[in-house]
């Protein structure tokens, strides 16, 4: 998975949020869109599971002075047999693999186009990708990490590598050779800090490589202009950006997370482009996408639509934001005082580890609320029950709605949401509003 260790998320080494022990997980799981879903998969599995919070190696403390490179080659390779069908045309199924290559001056060759690394270090970079090509190490449509021992560092370096292909068929003059014919592709290298830290990043990693594609495509004239630029910057927009987002709403962050859980949309306005991608970003990083199962993702837009739910206006005009329709819970404010420490500690690869812990936690709370909701369809007692934890949990808005969502089309399992729901606006633990 994305998220080595998602399933048992090591807390912060800072303070976070009391939570009541390990909360066993059950109830309907949810899908795997995604590799990034299959960690939280494994948090989600079985109906007494417990997840423990239990620490697990830390993260690198300082992560200021964090150096990072970048290298990107160009490939040539014959084509195997039976990969006629698949030339020009990138692979995006998460179980492809690339077929194994023959090494040899003939049908293989691999060619730097860009790079930060010293002259020493690119060649013991290029002679891992080589090895990792000649095994068929690449999966289609995203990146691998693994650590590198170069001689930059004492230390083995964590490499994020991703193979990228280039979107045209083989020309008249490849028909034309007797060999087999040519195809182009493209292999990027991002390296920095450990395996561990940079895991936490990768599809934030594997969304910029992709973003790589449009500069590739028109490559004659584009490494200087575009593509060197593009590379220098994969730290800064792809790890960095979590910690620009909570240094900009410090103790208005809950807005945000709560935002991300409940699928509210968020408009950024007043600023440039750069602090708009970042807030896209920490949406996306903070938010579940396999909580709504795909099937309930057209009921999640029909029940939006009757609670005529706001979009959050976020104006950046000013030194500090300002927001229209700003909406946040208990829940998610407890988590402040980690996320600000982790600020503190100058270390993004300790802040995304907060996020995925409170994700963890969100993801517990919901599969319990589901345990007592199939229970509640036949126990009053478990219905009140039911009440209870939505009352004490402090997300009990958010995680009413997602159920609301997910239930839509079971009519006792409805029933219930509608009396809990009932419940909670008669005791003001919910507005219309939320």
């Amino acid at each position: 998975g994305a998220y080595r260790g998602a399933d048992r998320a090591a807390p912060p080494t800072t303070a976070s949020p009391v939570c009541p022990g390990p909360v066993p997980c059950g109830g309907e799981m949810i899908n795997q869109t995604s590799l990034q879903d299959s960690s939280l998969q494994d948090s989600m599995d079985g109906d007494e599971k417990e997840t423990d919070l239990e620490p697990e190696d830390e993260l690198p403390k300082d992560q200021q002075q964090t150096d990072t490179y970048y290298s990107l080659y160009r490939r040539h390779r014959s084509l195997q047999l039976g990969d006629e069908g698949d030339a020009g045309h990138r692979r995006n199924g998460p179980s492809d693999t690339f077929p194994k290559e023959t090494v040899s001056q003939e049908d293989f060759s691999l060619f730097l186009l860009a790079s930060n690394l010293s002259v020493v270090a690119e060649p013991e970079l290029r002679a891992f990708v080589a090895k990792r090509l000649s095994k068929g190490a690449f999966l289609g449509g995203m990146g691998t990490i693994a650590a590198v021992d170069l001689s930059i560092a004492e230390q083995p370096v964590a490499c994020y590598y991703c193979l990228l292909q280039q979107n045209q068929s083989p020309g008249p003059e490849s028909d034309k050779l007797e060999s087999k014919p040519l195809v182009t592709d493209y292999v990027l290298c991002f390296l920095g800090s450990t395996e561990k830290s940079l895991e936490l990043f990768r599809i934030e990693l594997d969304k910029y490589a992709q973003g790589l594609q449009l500069y590739l495509d028109a490559e004659v004239g584009a490494v200087e202009l575009h593509i060197q630029p593009y590379l220098s910057s994969w730290y800064d927009d792809s790890v960095l950006y979590i910690q620009r987002v909570v240094q900009l709403f410090q103790d208005r962050l809950p807005i945000l997370l709560r935002a991300a859980l409940s699928h509210t949309p968020v408009e950024v306005k007043g600023t440039d482009n750069k602090i708009k991608q970042d807030v896209d970003r920490f949406l996306s990083a903070a938010s579940l996408p396999g909580l709504i199962q795909e099937d309930s993702l057209a009921s999640l837009c029909k029940v939006m639509t009757d609670e005529q739910q706001k979009v959050i206006v976020i104006d950046c005009s000013e030194s500090t934001p300002a927001f229209q329709n700003a909406v946040s819970n208990k829940f998610c404010e407890d988590w402040i005082p980690s996320f600000l420490n982790g600020l503190e500690s100058g270390n993004p690869f300790l802040i995304r580890q907060i996020l995925e812990n409170f994700k963890l936690k969100a993801i517990q709370d919901m599969n319990s609320l589901k345990r007592y909701i199939r229970h509640a369809e036949m126990n009053n007692y478990a219905l009140f029950k039911c009440f209870v934890f939505l009352k004490n949990c402090g997300n009990g808005d958010v995680l009413l709605h997602n159920v609301k969502v997910e239930h839509v089309e079971m009519p006792e399992a409805q029933n219930v949401v509608k009396v809990l729901e009932e419940f909670m606006y008669e005791e003001g633990v919910i507005t219309p509003t939320n």
